[in-house]
């Protein structure tokens, strides 16, 4: 049953579609949509993590170590990704076809990888703007974070937390503070506000990170250099407008940036609404409620605009008076199929048209000269008015085609279940042919053609070939799953815990804001100047 299908047979219990507007009978759809979602697979803890008491091996291509048996450390262990499935057999990996090396210089992507890319630079469309696009990409960055020396492993706090403007640590958020009034550092420019630059200017001309930034995790590593040296477009001039975040990726493109400033903006215009209502507090106190006002905002945000978006109808409203009395309500963990199904390439534009001026997408990565010159609402409604790509097969631009060939040897590596297993996983049905799958003919062919069993698609291939139907984003398994995730990991979130979520806490006037914000334009409409549309849907 197709997600929508199930609202229209929990609308279809209630006595008259007028009531159906009623915000009691509002809630309670919502309700019983979330329940059922949440409980289409068993609840966390899973009995099987990523964690191998073995080291990662040394060179490239190596088979990855991971148990096959519960342990503690993988049921408490949260530096290792959990998983929702024990790994497939070794006979089973062994029986997928084979896809070639990810590695550009050896030659054209593999017969899977190809599954993916995109012809010619035609865009298949769909119904999402490219503001949507750049929301998940900045969204999921915050949570969904892989260790790149070791992929079984993660640097996620494995919360919504806002982690994009206040950093994964404490010591993290107290460098991104201005120390006055409760506010982040920020700087205007253009007489907007935006984050504080990283860098200064030295008197012979080369930049230097700035003295109270040098303590950034991802400066005093050297991760933000290696990822600077990864980019051959990056030169001096955009390197001197990268802007202090809480991420490492924080700057790698003017979408994300844009939406961190906005959140910026937001939780700095709080502090000054605070510290009037509260002219006693002192810097901490106005941070930390301020914090907490702004990261239920983007709970809310999320539940409301974003994946309602996803479902292609409106059914979810912001409810936290059920959650903690649900067998699914347990602590955090995010799932590498969480991870790896959100590569959701497909929805990158060949082509932003922003000021009658168009953008290709290389021009929007690492590049806040470009956002400064052109304005935060002119963004925001250009990415607006402009069609992303469509979830799925066939639709990965050239670029990064490589990083789907990643993925698909990353799930192989972690040795992920069939398609159809992870279907009965959550309660699905599996399939039994390929036209269940689609009812594109020649996708049919191919996969018949590589995988010859329906039994033997593979996660990844399988959650991106399958339809979308009723209006939603993708396939009947990928939507379960996001759902299923994105719920039992917002809803669960400590800001909405009901001995947390009042006025004691976040204050009568936090309440306030966010029961007045139900979407990202609510937000765009307090902290942008200009009459700047910022939709999900075009």
């Amino acid at each position: 049953m197709s997600l929508l299908d199930l609202v229209r047979r929990i609308a279809s219990t209630f006595p008259a579609k007028e009531i159906l507007a009623v915000p009691v009978v509002e809630h309670q759809i919502s309700r019983l949509a979330i329940e059922y979602l949440a409980s289409r697979t068993p609840p966390r803890p899973r009995p099987l993590s990523l964690w191998s008491p073995l080291p990662m091996p040394p060179g490239p291509g190596q088979t990855l170590p991971i148990t096959d048996y519960t342990s503690w450390p993988g049921l408490t262990d949260r530096t290792f990704s959990s998983r929702h499935l024990p790994p497939a057999e070794l006979a089973y990996t062994a029986s997928l076809p084979a896809n070639g090396s990810c590695d550009p210089q050896a030659g054209p992507p593999g017969p899977i990888t190809s599954l993916f890319q995109r012809e010619s630079g035609r865009m298949i469309p769909d119904r999402s703007s490219v503001l949507f696009m750049f929301f998940a990409q900045w969204f999921t960055d915050s949570f969904l974070r892989f260790n790149a020396n070791d992929r079984r492993r993660n640097s996620s706090n494995h919360e919504i937390d806002l982690c994009q403007i206040y950093g994964l640590t404490e010591s993290t958020a107290t460098l991104l503070r201005s120390q006055t009034g409760g506010k982040l550092a920020s700087q205007i420019i253009n007489g907007e506000e935006y984050p504080e630059y990283l860098y200064l200017r030295q008197p012979d001309g080369t930049l230097k990170v700035k003295e109270k930034f040098q303590g950034l995790p991802y400066i005093s590593s050297g991760l933000l250099d290696l990822i600077l040296a990864q980019q051959s477009n990056v030169d001096d001039a955009r390197k001197a407008k990268l802007f202090a975040t809480g991420l490492e990726r924080g700057n790698s493109s003017i979408g994300y940036v844009a939406i961190s400033t906005l959140f910026l903006r937001e939780h700095n215009r709080l502090c000054d609404a605070l510290a009037g209502l509260q002219p006693h507090w002192n810097d901490e106190r106005l941070f930390q409620t301020a914090r907490l006002i702004n990261i239920a905002l983007v709970l809310r945000i999320v539940i409301e605009d974003y994946i309602n978006h996803i479902a292609g109808q409106r059914v979810f409203v912001f409810d936290n008076s059920f959650a903690e009395s649900q067998n699914w309500y347990r602590t955090n963990w995010m799932a590498v199929e969480f991870d790896m199904l959100y590569r959701w390439h497909g929805l990158v534009p060949e082509t932003v048209n922003i000021k009658n001026q168009v953008y290709k997408p290389g021009d929007f990565q690492t590049n806040n000269d470009l956002l400064e010159s052109v304005g935060l609402a002119a963004l925001i409604e250009g990415a607006s008015n402009e069609t992303a790509g469509k979830i799925g097969l066939f639709n990965t631009p050239r670029f990064l085609i490589w990083a789907e060939c990643q993925n698909i040897t990353m799930g192989r590596s972690f040795r992920l279940r069939s398609f159809n297993e992870y279907r009965k996983q959550f309660s699905l049905a599996p399939l039994t042919d390929w036209d269940q799958l689609t009812s594109d003919v020649q996708v049919q062919t191919t996969l018949k053609g590589l995988y010859k069993d329906i039994n033997k698609l593979e996660f990844v291939v399988g959650l991106f070939a399958e339809e979308a139907k009723s209006g939603g984003l993708f396939g009947e398994l990928m939507t379960t799953m996001v759902a299923v995730d994105a719920f039992t990991q917002a809803l669960t979130n400590p800001v909405l815990s009901t001995h947390v979520f009042n006025s004691a806490t976040l204050t009568t006037y936090g309440l306030e804001q966010i029961a007045a914000t139900a979407s990202l334009q609510d937000l765009v409409n307090r902290n942008v100047e200009g009459a700047a549309k910022a939709v999900f849907g075009v």
